[in-house]
């Protein structure tokens, strides 16, 4: 279907991955310059703080295959998409990484009582301008409780509760499953609020375009048909919005880029004048190949790169425009080999344990440039829950071969170990990190099968079990809290691995207050899961990129580098 083309409003670029056909054409000026008349258009100005609004702020990154707030998965959609477009009950402010009010106005914790209230926002709208009722606030409780859809990030906040309750038209009572440490912010921040009407609707259109009856909410035939509504995340009440008409998302261009425009209806833009400046988000997808041809022409404002300031020094003609940021971000993770502890032979602690050493922590770090930390733990480095003296098995393909012998794997005898590890495309250095392990392991004498998956392929293969190892960068969100890694019931344990005594500990920590006493439990936990080896932590990777000098206001916090109070003057403003 051809649409006449639209012109839209100052667009902000952010590159992260997505897909589906973006309809509308966009205007894309060459760079972040004035026009050919040596001035850009004049700029709209916020009467309360004087800050020019607008610019089209660009970025490159992977695309994800859903953005279905229910049901996605992954740090691009998380943070780049349904984090500009819609809001939990709560939030983290960017500057002092406190929780704040999102769209809960206040809430109050309840002594003694593992439970919460929170007052929703009076006047509070969708990006249609829709009305946000209790029911979109309960949608999500609402499918947990009928058990049939499984659920992406969002399920850790469905996770952790016991019940919930509109007390009113305007308060929720949420019950936790236990007194923990966090447990508000995990649930608060991850429990997004998504219009209940947009999805029952699509829903039924999509089970009247395959000829079903139209399902009940509590159905698992709902369940089945919601994942399939994946190319959109419907209204939300965040700053940005990715419309939609009957056909779908209409700022979608599968594999090129997606733009979400604002929200006219954001609260906060309005409450708090001088917030959200920036006239759109657009997030374009850029092949390897052709990523620096968009850098090199200024049609970006960060560029993802270990090597960043190698690269920023070998093209003069860049260093009037960029600068060179590295830093740790709150959510940043580590990257890891997880082994699948649920079948034959990772099942052998004395096989994981000789796996360690095939790990060279040294040369991976070299790979990023130095722009990340050789990691020990599945926690943030330097925090109270990172034991300071643990240290990972040294890189020794020569012990790990004698280790695979004493645990019966023999090349020379006919019984070497094979092993299938998997990993998602898109990061270079991934790429680069698995040849280096396909070297140690072959010198080993293990047999090694190493793929390279399209991210669906990969999730794919990972839900079927079908792997030995994955590496992949496991997310540290929750507040150096490994839990959902470790646990036998943990949400994110894709290796299964079991084990009582990691289980009493994980627990212990999550129910103590007390920061000592839960720094030292943690400590106890990470040192076994050192001797076990369910994981093999490999590095933390810091956040580097070049980034546009002309963004002011521009430096990383608690959430990284958030574009909250971004400004950028009229006369560099990309529209």
């Amino acid at each position: 279907m051809v649409r006449p083309q639209v012109l839209l409003p100052v667009v902000l670029v952010l590159a992260v991955g997505l897909g589906l056909g973006l309809r509308v054409m966009l205007r894309q000026p060459s760079a972040a310059t004035p026009d050919a008349a040596g001035t850009a258009p004049p700029a709209a100005v916020d009467r309360g703080t004087g800050v020019p609004q607008g610019h089209v702020y660009c970025g490159i990154a992977d695309e994800p295959d859903s953005v279905n707030p229910f049901t996605a998965h992954g740090s691009t959609v998380r943070r780049y998409v349904l984090g500009f477009t819609h809001e939990g009950l709560l939030d983290s402010d960017p500057v002092t990484g406190e929780l704040r009010p999102a769209l809960a106005s206040a809430w109050e914790v309840e002594p003694g009582a593992p439970a919460a209230t929170f007052t929703l926002r009076p006047g509070a709208r969708f990006a249609d301008g829709a009305p946000v009722t209790m029911a979109d606030v309960l949608f999500g409780w609402e499918l947990a409780r009928a058990g049939h859809l499984q659920f992406g990030f969002v399920g850790d906040a469905f996770g952790r509760v016991a019940g919930a309750e509109a007390l009113d038209e305007h308060r929720l009572r949420l019950l936790f499953r236990a007194r923990q440490h966090g447990v508000l912010r995990a649930v608060a921040e991850t429990w997004l609020v998504a219009q209940r009407r947009f999805f029952v609707d699509a829903v039924a259109a999509l089970a009247q375009r395959q000829g079903q009856p139209v399902p009940a909410v509590d159905s698992p035939a709902f369940a089945a048909l919601l994942r399939q509504v994946d190319r959109t995340c419907g209204p939300g009440t965040g700053p940005f919005q990715l419309p939609n008409d009957a056909d779908g998302p209409t700022t979608w261009r599968r594999r090129q880029d997606l733009l979400l425009p604002q929200n006219p209806h954001h609260w906060r833009r309005a409450q708090q004048p001088g917030t959200w400046n920036l006239a759109a988000v657009r997030l374009l997808f850029r092949d390897r190949s052709v990523a620096h041809a968009e850098l090199y022409a200024r049609n970006v404002d960060w560029f993802f790169a270990p090597d960043c300031a190698a690269l920023l020094q070998s093209r003069a003609e860049l260093q009037q425009h960029y600068r060179t940021l590295v830093y740790d971000n709150p959510a940043q993770g580590v990257l890891g080999m997880l082994w699948n502890c649920g079948r034959a032979p990772l099942d052998d602690a004395r096989v994981r344990r000789a796996l360690c050493h095939l790990f060279d922590r040294d040369a991976v770090v070299r790979l990023y440039s130095g722009n990340a930390l050789p990691a020990q733990a599945l926690a943030k480095p330097r925090s109270p829950e990172y034991p300071p003296d643990l240290r990972q098995p040294p890189f020794d393909p020569g012990e790990a071969r004698r280790l695979l012998r004493e645990a019966g794997h023999d090349p020379a005898a006919g019984r070497p170990l094979r092993l299938t590890v998997v990993a998602a495309t898109g990061d270079p250095q991934v790429s680069h990190v698995l040849a280096l392990f396909a070297d140690a392991a072959r010198k080993a004498g293990v047999e090694l099968t190493a793929r390279e998956l399209e991210f669906t392929a990969f999730v794919a293969q990972k839900t079927r079990g079908e792997w030995d190892g994955l590496l992949a960068i496991r997310d540290l969100r929750s507040s150096g809290d490994p839990y959902d890694y470790v646990h036998s019931a943990g949400a994110d344990n894709d290796g299964k691995w079991r084990h009582a005594e990691a289980d009493r500990l994980a627990e212990r920590a999550r129910a103590e207050f007390d920061a000592g006493r839960r720094a030292a439990l943690l400590h106890e936990l990470h040192r076994l899961v050192l001797r076990e080896q369910p994981v093999a932590p490999i590095v933390h990777p810091l956040v580097a990129i070049l980034f546009n000098v002309h963004v002011q206001n521009a430096e990383p916090g608690p959430r990284g580098l958030w574009p909250e109070r971004f400004w950028v003057a009229p006369e560099w403003q990309r529209r």
